[in-house]
């Protein structure tokens, strides 16, 4: 097998590391074109500024040579990602997806770059268009039906996805971005049981060397919650998901979805939203993607750093002021997010219902899926439920709690 095709399948599969295994081919060797477009595409899926310079240094890498028509679009389409563009970015790979049919590296991104704009309905009628011209005997057909299975999962055809998901899986059992989409199509469908069932099943193909790990052991904890079992979610979260946070914004994201969902009322949550908001701190672009500037504003505010939360607000209203993309996405959902959040946790339970009622309908555009975006309506749930205590009691609340406790194992 080609060095690029062991990677390339790596990259597809979320399955080790496929930049490491091309470091050997560098200028001159006949990879080298479709080598560099994979290191590129690495950083793209990253959806973090962090990436950028890599992605910088593999363009740079081409400087003086002639480039075939694909390389020079993958190319241009990592550029346009990098400058602040999602929406053209997206277009960029769906054109290319129409140019070269078999372009999987292509329909990775796109797929990639409408998840961080939330756009499922744009993704699932592209992914049905290409799907349609694929067959079984492609190369690479259990990747497509996978990615369309996680589309369908998050525009709501739960059944279409998941019967699409074990098709792939039929073809390749251990791929862990094929258990991945099953889990979201499972999730999407309040199946709790059966997904958790499922998830143990599939253990050995998920808990393998893959970049989906504790992605995929979120997805059994959240099962698991749903189930009452809070004592094995608790043992995911701190097995896997807090220590992977320490490395990444998007496992911190998962991690405070979860410790979110193990609170109660009272008690020591023993330091684990102070390990939250300081992974937030240490991994995290504020301003870049309004999915993880809420994350880490609902962790800050739990671990009662509320100096971070007021820094944070002071960075999304800069970003704000501009006129790039993530300006208008932080005046239309970062900005109103975070005034649900801070009215929230200063006990201002039905200024935070009214303002959540707002922001409803325009939070999805914040990215991210629908199953982790869930976090933000059980917060409202909860004051939801402060609203109606206050009413029934004449209280009202004026203070904000700084710890929570954890559920305990029914």
């Amino acid at each position: 097998m080609l060095l690029t095709a062991h990677a390339l399948d790596g990259f597809l599969r979320a399955a080790g590391d496929p930049v490491a295994e091309l470091r050997h081919v560098g200028p001159g060797h006949a990879e080298f074109e479709q080598a560099q477009i994979i290191r590129i595409a690495v950083g793209v899926l990253a959806k973090n500024p962090a990436a950028f310079p890599a992605i910088a240094a593999a363009i740079a890498a081409f400087d003086g040579m002639s480039l075939e028509a694909r390389t020079e679009a993958h190319v241009q389409a990592a550029k346009v990602w990098c400058s602040g563009d999602p929406v053209a970015a997206a277009e960029a790979y769906v054109a290319i997806a129409n140019r070269w049919s078999d372009d999987l590296v292509a329909l990775r991104l796109l797929q990639s770059c409408f998840f961080f704009l939330g756009w499922h309905e744009r993704l699932c009628q592209v992914m049905d268009e290409h799907l349609a011209g694929w067959s079984g005997d492609q190369i690479g057909f259990g990747f497509v039906l996978a990615m369309t299975c996680f589309a369908h999962a998050e525009g709501g055809d739960c059944d279409y996805a998941e019967s699409l998901g074990r098709q792939a899986l039929a073809g390749d059992a251990s791929c862990p971005i094929g258990v991945h989409a099953v889990a979201h199509a499972i999730a999407a469908s309040s199946r709790s049981a059966h997904g958790a069932s499922w998830m143990r099943e599939q253990r050995a193909h998920w808990e393998s060397d893959s970049r989906m790990r504790t992605h995929n052991a979120w997805h059994l904890a959240m099962f698991h919650v749903e189930q009452g079992n809070y004592s094995s979610a608790l043992g995911i979260l701190d097995g896997w998901l807090l220590p992977a946070s320490a490395q990444s914004a998007l496992d911190a994201c998962d991690a405070t979805a979860l410790l979110w969902r193990l609170h109660d009322d009272g008690g020591d949550d023993e330091g684990r939203w102070l390990r939250l908001s300081d992974a937030f701190e240490r991994s995290m672009t504020p301003g870049f993607w309004p999915f993880v500037d809420l994350h880490a504003a609902v962790a800050h505010e739990a671990a009662g750093q509320h100096d971070r939360v007021q820094r944070l607000e002071r960075v999304i209203d800069h970003c704000a002021m501009g006129q790039d993309f993530a300006a208008s996405r932080a005046r239309r959902i970062t900005q109103p997010g975070l005034r649900v959040l801070r009215a929230w946790s200063e006990g201002r339970y039905g200024q935070a219902h009214e303002l959540w009622s707002e922001l409803r309908a325009t939070l999805g555009d914040c990215g991210g899926s629908q199953v982790q975006l869930d976090l933000f309506d059980a917060i409202a749930r909860g004051g939801d439920q402060h609203i109606r205590w206050a009413v029934g009691t004449a209280h009202s609340s004026t203070s904000a709690r700084s710890t929570v406790g954890l559920r305990q194992a029914a």
